[in-house]
């Protein structure tokens, strides 16, 4: 199966990363339900300050349909102030059967 992963790194300004993590909640959950998301997670690192998304969708068109939604949108318009950096990663995969 062909699929779309994304991986987006988030750099939260000090002392926002819980407030990204909130304005989410809203994000994954809309993003769930959306046709040709496969799967939509936010993980935060053991490491260092950073957030990441990882994304899986069915298509590229999926996720072109997904960043004009209004969830995405408002997350973008809520978080902006909260966000130091964001780095985004779009990748074309093929599932492997090991």
């Amino acid at each position: 199966m062909d699929f779309i992963v994304v991986l987006a790194k988030v750099y939260p300004k000090e002392g926002c990363k819980d407030t990204i993590i909130d304005l989410a909640d809203d994000l994954i959950e809309n993003t769930l339900a959306e046709e040709g998301n496969i799967d939509y997670q936010l993980l935060k690192s053991i490491n260092d300050n950073t957030l990441t998304f990882i994304e899986k969708w069915k298509s590229l068109e999926d996720l072109q349909k997904h960043m004009g939604s209004p969830h995405f949108q408002q997350f973008g318009i809520e978080s902006k102030d909260f966000v130091e950096d964001m780095k985004i990663q779009v990748i074309g995969a093929n599932e492997l059967n090991l």
